[in-house]
């Protein structure tokens, strides 16, 4: 990456930046972004990337995070650094943006369909990527090697298996060794592992239930390898997202595998984190692990938005320049968590009454106390809940430190 300098300044025009402060910055409270912006804290990403590099390693499992939350190559280095083993992505173009970013292994925990998406992967396996995808069905596992083998190239892959009424994946364990089989069976695929995806299974004792069928792929996975069904290497038994990634790991039992196999767990939403969705789940993964207890210290959130009070039109409800186009509003609407004067040094705690009851496509009507000191042109700060569907609203999200001080821009790639 350039020098921060650098990249501000190509970036100026994307965020209406319009100057840059003798210490490499610009102040939001000092009015030196337009607003409303979307930001990072710095100390939070950083506590996240050392509390699941933690984990992981107490665990005996190997982090392969989603890229597709926020879809921003710095980020996905920065979680490689921290010793994740690769990143995961959903689409041939999510691959192409983090492989063309210098990233070299990639997981693609979908299914690879369709010429042209199997042309850009083989251009990129030609690049050196290290690439993997999944593969559920004999159709698509045909197809892929008619393609790759064509070129000459092995397609590494990995056995899907599913639940009823959930997403891809075969659903019985004789429908997964008839497809073990015919991947084996295929010149241009090697089977390198068995994916799942538990997050689809949910209602009463969801965690129960979870727990018999990550034991179920445990139990797979080993008959696979005692048949010799693995291609020579390493072997990946992978699942997990962001909500049950301590089951998945506590039920695998890495430590009791075969040498060659690794839990490969990609929860994506850690190093963003939220104060709605991720963070119940979190809190329900430090009830359950004792694990992740005691390592010390959890996940916090690290995404601000932060806008201006455009309106108060009405005693007690303000009108915030923040909207549908700027923020998730899929679960749970943004919660006023700071707030103050332009000019000021620190922002100051919202009362935990001030609340956004309704948002539209460029504003939200907050309540707020009405004896509260808010004016129009004051600067409010909100969390949000569901990062994925914050980060794809913008071009650039600032990085911050403790005191709104943006030093640099991280471009997406959505």
């Amino acid at each position: 990456m350039r020098d921060t300098a650098q990249t501000l300044s190509d970036a100026v025009k994307g965020t209406g930046c319009k100057q840059q402060l003798d210490n490499g910055g610009w102040q939001i409270l000092n009015e030196d972004v337009s607003l409303p912006i979307a930001v990072l804290n710095q100390r939070a990403l950083n506590n996240n990337l050392d509390w699941m590099r933690r984990y992981a390693h107490a665990s005996g499992v190997s982090l392969a995070p989603h890229g597709k939350t926020t879809m921003a190559p710095e980020l996905f280095h920065s979680m490689v650094d921290a010793g994740a083993w690769a990143i995961s992505l959903a689409t041939a173009p999510q691959v192409a943006a983090a492989h063309q970013a210098g990233i070299k292994r990639i997981l693609m925990a979908n299914q690879l369909v369709g010429k042209a998406n199997m042309q850009r992967v083989g251009r990129m396996l030609e690049q050196g990527l290290e690439y993997y995808c999944f593969v559920d069905s004999a159709d698509n596992a045909k197809a892929l090697s008619d393609y790759f083998d064509g070129q000459g190239q092995t397609l590494n892959v990995l056995l899907e298996v599913g639940v009823p009424g959930g997403r891809c994946g075969v659903r019985t364990d004789e429908q997964a060794m008839a497809l073990c089989d015919e991947i084996n069976s295929l010149p241009g695929l090697a089977l390198r592992g068995l994916a799942f995806y538990e997050g689809v299974i949910g209602g009463a004792d969801a965690a129960n239930k979870i727990r018999q069928f990550v034991q179920r792929m445990r139990t797979l996975a080993l008959n696979i390898y005692q048949q010799k069904g693995f291609a020579a290497g390493t072997i990946s038994i992978t699942g997990a997202g962001s909500a049950w990634y301590d089951l998945v790991a506590e039920t695998l039992e890495a430590a009791s595998l075969p040498a060659e196999m690794q839990v490969l767990i990609r929860p994506g939403c850690y190093l963003i984190h939220d104060t709605g969705i991720y963070e119940d789940a979190q809190a329900a993964v430090m009830n359950r692990s004792t694990l992740a207890c005691d390592l010390g210290g959890d996940l916090i959130n690290s995404l601000q938005l932060w806008a201006y009070v455009q309106s108060i039109p009405e005693p007690g409800m303000a009108i915030i320049g923040l909207g549908k186009r700027d923020v998730a509003f899929d679960a749970g609407l943004p919660v006023p968590q700071w707030f103050a004067h332009p000019g000021q040094q620190a922002a100051q705690k919202a009362s935990a009454s001030w609340k956004v009851s309704k948002i539209m496509d460029q504003h939200a009507m907050m309540d707020f106390d009405s004896d509260a000191k808010l004016q129009v042109g004051d600067i409010v700060g909100f969390s949000t809940s569901h990062p994925c569907l914050t980060m794809d609203k913008w071009k650039y999200i600032a990085v911050v430190d403790d005191n709104l001080c943006v030093h640099r821009l991280i471009k997406t790639e959505f």
